[in-house]
């Protein structure tokens, strides 16, 4: 009896895991787990009330009524993930920004000459503007992509409040950079220097940071609006 009553604590174990995991790339927020893990575990003690044991994956408990099962609650897409959307948001950015100057140093340098390399003046223009485009759809990207990669449902419509939102982000970071610029001196000093790239670069981070949270919040707030993944409750994120 013993040996039959671990080998059923393994098992719902197991299965308790699965769920988890489950729930989590499906964007059910952490208090919402513990209380469907909760309910799930009564319900497997309660199945394995005669003494026998019951299989990894019972019937009753499968994936499809895992996931019918915080959606009809509407706990699905509710975890706000800012830790893997907001890196991927500034990766995507800085990607975007650099890939045009780098490209067009490396024209420049190799088929042109060294020189035309570092005298970049007549394709300022067209380097900012492109790089301002690349950082845009690179910023994007890389949020659509954490996010499906990690399973969540709302991967898409968080992208499609971060289009509409991001270039109105991006307009009051560089208005917030333009006047510290002109209220600091930052020029007197080495020392003074870094520390104006320090708070340039922190005032980036920090507006591009509360774009990405205000396209989020909005998007797991928006109601029927679940996307599916098609990924295995197996697969690791």
């Amino acid at each position: 009896m013993n040996t039959i009553a671990r080998a059923d604590s393994a098992e719902r174990a197991e299965i308790i895991q699965q769920a988890n995991s489950l729930w989590r790339r499906a964007g059910v927020r952490g208090a919402d787990r513990r209380m469907l893990l909760s309910e799930l575990d009564t319900e497997l003690r309660g199945i394995n009330g005669d003494g026998h044991g019951f299989p990894a994956v019972p019937e009753a408990v499968s994936e499809q009524m895992l996931r019918e099962r915080a959606i009809e609650r509407g706990m699905c897409g509710r975890a706000m993930r800012l830790e893997l959307a907001i890196p991927a948001a500034l990766l995507g950015l800085v990607a975007g920004l650099v890939v045009p100057s780098l490209v067009l140093w490396l024209v420049l340098s190799l088929v042109l000459s060294p020189l035309s390399a570092i005298q970049m003046g007549p394709y300022e223009e067209m380097v900012n503007v492109s790089s301002g485009i690349l950082g845009y759809l690179g910023a994007l990207l890389f949020v659509w992509r954490f996010l499906h990669n990690f399973g969540d449902p709302r991967a898409t419509s968080t992208v499609r409040w971060l289009a509409a939102l991001l270039p109105i982000g991006a307009a009051f970071s560089a208005g917030a950079v333009v006047v510290i610029m002109r209220t600091t001196n930052f020029f007197t000093s080495l020392t003074a220097y870094f520390v104006g790239v320090g708070v340039v670069v922190g005032v980036v981070v920090v507006g591009i940071g509360l774009t990405v949270g205000i396209a989020r919040f909005l998007a797991v707030r928006t109601p029927n609006d679940i996307e599916t993944t098609g990924r295995s409750p197996h697969a690791h994120p």
